[in-house]
């Protein structure tokens, strides 16, 4: 053979390598611009699910500039070891039209947070809110989900009024419930002061403490109201000196909304500090309710909410309180059931939770008291409480949840 017939051989061979290495590059593009894993066959990829985190077009901005909301850090790395496909989007991020969406990812190889286009995800868990101007948007893309058969680990929000209203009708549930109305004239108000010496007012839906405040009725039918201020970080304490300038205060702060009117309960307290409880459950791997922790939450003096405030173990409360120990096993055993229970008749009304946040008191006589549900738990009295690891585990027993949801799909 001549020089120049190998060398046009060897020059055939580069160029089929060269073509079979663009081939691919852009197979690789492609499977990008399709929301598929690069990094994974195909066979292995198809078999595992897409969990999507909502999440405030803020947070996606950190992630971008890698600088992460401490929650989310930990729910992805969480995934390292339970390997969904994983990503975190906003409401802006979504492509109603090509059914797409542009989220963030952690890439473990190199330790760094990415962006990608993701198809719809198997499951959707909220860890957000959504601007106004994406609602339409999203609820776009909550129809066309649900067509694809997308499961909700969580909805929005659980309206205070929907829960109290449905849990009226719930025998079982009736000696752990306050009196509690929406207030329709402003004599509402009047009359549930005239019954109890001291109410709350609330939003019919709201997080964090928000849209709450206490107000009492003194000997001299003044009236004290007490709200805590998030910006300021203290306790608001107004007195008006006749109901007329206390209801014009109310219908400003609710901007002319309805709110609730509940009887106030009579909280243990410590040092005129009013103490709650948040109880974390959530579902395993197993399918099974289980309870992560309960925090006992110790709020500022005066505050009408705990939020913000010092968290410690219900035992750790316990003991604070000087409770014997007959007593604690008598409150533990009937604590564990009212939680199963409430978690339980929420899923019956609304759907089913992957978590749960549950708020209840325990009044001075020791009774158990309802106060709300949370679908979407910031965690923060779980980590205060019980630490850095249970916080881990609570995390991680979400996506092995989502797991066990998708391998029972797909056996189906």
């Amino acid at each position: 053979m001549s020089s120049d017939m190998k060398d046009d051989q060897e020059q055939e061979n580069i160029e089929r390598e060269w073509a079979g290495v663009l081939g691919s590059v852009s197979k690789w593009v492609s499977s990008l611009k399709d929301g598929e894993d690069p990094s994974m066959p195909k066979e292995e990829s198809d078999s595992i699910p897409y969990l999507g985190v909502l999440t405030s077009g803020k947070n996606i901005r950190n992630l971008a500039a890698q600088n992460p909301h401490y929650r989310l850090k930990k729910l992805a790395e969480a995934n390292k070891e339970v390997k969904l496909h994983l990503f975190f989007f906003s409401a802006k991020g979504i492509d109603v039209e090509k059914k797409q969406i542009s989220g963030m990812y952690y890439d473990f190889s190199e330790m760094e947070w990415k962006q990608n286009t993701f198809p719809y995800p198997h499951y959707l868990l909220r860890r957000g809110g959504i601007a106004k101007k994406y609602k339409e948007r999203f609820r776009t893309f909550l129809s066309q989900s649900e067509e694809e058969n997308m499961t909700r680990l969580n909805p929005s929000t659980l309206g205070n009024w929907k829960v109290y209203h449905y849990f009226r009708t719930v025998p079982s549930l009736e000696n752990y419930l306050q009196e509690t109305i929406i207030s329709s004239k402003p004599s509402d108000l009047f009359h549930m002061l005239y019954r109890h010496p001291h109410v709350y007012l609330k939003g019919l839906t709201g997080r964090k403490g928000k849209n709450v405040i206490r107000v009492e009725r003194t000997r001299g039918n003044n009236y004290h109201l007490f709200r805590y201020n998030a910006s300021r970080k203290n306790v608001d304490t107004l007195v008006f000196v006749n109901y007329q300038e206390l209801m014009f205060y109310v219908t400003r702060f609710y901007k002319g909304k309805k709110f609730m009117i509940q009887e106030g309960i009579d909280l243990l307290e410590i040092k005129n500090r009013r103490i709650d409880v948040r109880a974390e459950l959530q579902r395993n791997e197993k399918d099974k309710i289980i309870i992560r922790g309960i925090s006992a939450r110790i709020g500022r003096a005066n505050s009408p909410i705990t939020t913000h405030a010092e968290a410690v173990k219900i035992d750790h409360l316990f003991g604070m309180v000087n409770i014997s120990q007959e007593e604690k096993d008598r409150l533990v055993k009937e604590i564990e059931t009212f939680l199963l229970h409430v978690y339980q008749e929420t899923e019956k009304k609304f759907c089913t939770f992957a978590e749960m946040g549950i708020d209840f008191a325990i009044d001075k006589a020791h009774n158990i008291k309802f106060i709300e549900c949370n679908s979407s738990s910031t965690k923060v009295s779980l980590l205060n409480a019980y630490g850095e690891e249970t916080l881990e585990v609570s995390m991680k027993m979400v996506l092995l949840y989502v797991k066990h949801l998708y391998s029972k799909r797909m056996r189906f």
